[in-house]
């Protein structure tokens, strides 16, 4: 699904810019990346393997004035990750214009918000959706930023953000195709998300509090029709609330990282909608930094649902709650398990590697994911890897085994 925006909204927000530009303002600064890549599947959980993803991205950081900056990043792509078959897309991941210099310096537009101090799983990441579809090497490429307000106020020893957050967008998550079962994808017309944030960087710990009051990002089956020739399934935004936390504590050569998050949510009283829920997740964990090179890190973590809806007597509900289950990471009371990641540089630095695997119970599902880039030179890389899923077809990662690839990307950045 592409990125869009409304034109009465830039004329908005960019004439106050343009009338604020005079001798100050800044050349625009303008990077961007045009990668090229075979992968031998793609992420549609459907049985295609060598294929051909191009993708490109556009980034501009303009200073207009001391007090007002525009920011924007674009992209198009050729690539399999679209529902409807369709290969070309195109889309906008962040456009806002800030004022630095105003009270809790307003951003006004689409910025990406990442949240998390954990390594690789971040319980409190739930403000900007994730396209878990796209082929790209490095997982900050599948983001994209939430439109609305953006505030970022100094308080006391740390910042206060707040996000007021319209035209809500879901994770774009791997659907396996089912005979007879149609699946329409159609974000939901919501009340706006709230997602305040406090956070502090110490001279003994880093450390964050943070609440959301908005929707799941993940969607939740609705069946929207159901005839003998078949089951039309749909999105339902499900309402929820988050109050989470994390800290980073630094001595010597070790960090310490941990995360949690309380997620509750709001039942839909429609019976044609499956059930979520609600849920605590934890993590923690060191990572050991050896010499100037080397990065290991060991985690745990741990995810208890504080209830379980018990499987609907519809036979045909039954299988829709079956699937909401293993989308979203909803089958065991309690889920706990270990992350390990290996970092480091290679040739005189040209080149780093990062290993990094997910091991989970009581399912005995696992996931291995290698990465490689090389410089060739300042604006020529070349990345290599693979993903590797395991596990019986009912669990979180082993459902995703049809998923496992591996790839190479040339890429030109400028």
């Amino acid at each position: 699904m592409s990125g869009s925006f409304s034109p009465g909204w830039w004329a908005g927000a960019v004439v106050p810019l343009v009338f604020s530009v005079g001798a100050v303002a800044d050349v625009p600064e303008v990077t961007g990346e045009v990668a090229a890549g075979v992968w031998s599947s793609n992420r549609m959980l459907d049985d295609r393997h060598t294929i051909s993803s191009n993708r490109a991205k556009l980034k501009l950081d303009w200073q207009a004035s001391e007090s007002l900056s525009l920011s924007s990043e674009v992209w198009a792509l050729s690539s399999p990750e679209r529902l409807d078959g369709r290969r070309e897309d195109a889309g906008v991941n962040e456009l806002y214009v800030k004022s630095s210099e105003t009270l809790c310096a307003p951003a006004l537009g689409k910025k990406l918000v990442m949240w998390g101090r954990a390594d690789g799983i971040n319980p409190t990441d739930q403000v900007s959706p994730s396209n878990y579809r796209r082929l790209t090497p490095e997982t900050t490429d599948q983001r994209t930023g939430n439109w609305g307000l953006h505030l970022d106020c100094a308080a006391g020893a740390g910042k206060l953000q707040v996000h007021v957050l319209d035209r809500f967008r879901f994770n774009e998550v791997p659907l396996e195709k089912t005979d007879g079962v149609t699946f329409r994808e159609q974000d939901p017309d919501v009340r706006p998300t709230v997602a305040v944030k406090y956070d502090v960087l110490g001279s003994d710990a880093d450390w964050s509090i943070s609440v959301i009051d908005g929707h799941d990002l993940f969607p939740t089956f609705a069946v929207r029709s159901a005839t003998p020739a078949g089951v039309t399934l749909g999105q339902h935004a499900t309402r929820m609330r988050m109050v989470g936390g994390d800290f980073t504590i630094v001595r010597g050569e070790m960090a310490y990282r941990g995360e949690i998050a309380w997620v509750d949510f709001e039942q839909p009283s429609d019976p044609a909608v499956a059930r979520r829920q609600p849920y605590t997740s934890a993590i923690g964990g060191a990572e050991w930094y050896i010499g100037d090179r080397e990065t290991v890190s060991l985690q745990g973590f741990w995810r208890h649902l504080r209830s379980v809806s018990s499987i609907a007597d519809d036979p045909l509900m039954a299988q829709v709650q079956a699937a909401q289950a293993l989308i979203s990471n909803e089958l065991d009371r309690d889920q706990y398990g270990l992350t390990l990641r290996y970092a480091r540089p290679l040739f005189d630095s040209k080149a780093d590697l990062d290993l990094f695997a997910v091991w989970t119970e009581p399912r005995n599902d696992w996931m291995l994911r290698g990465r490689l880039k090389y410089a060739i030179t300042d604006s020529w890389r070349v990345s290599t890897g693979f993903d590797i899923f395991r596990g019986p077809q009912d669990s979180f990662l082993g459902h995703l085994r049809t998923n496992s690839l591996t790839f190479v990307e040339a890429s030109y950045l400028w």
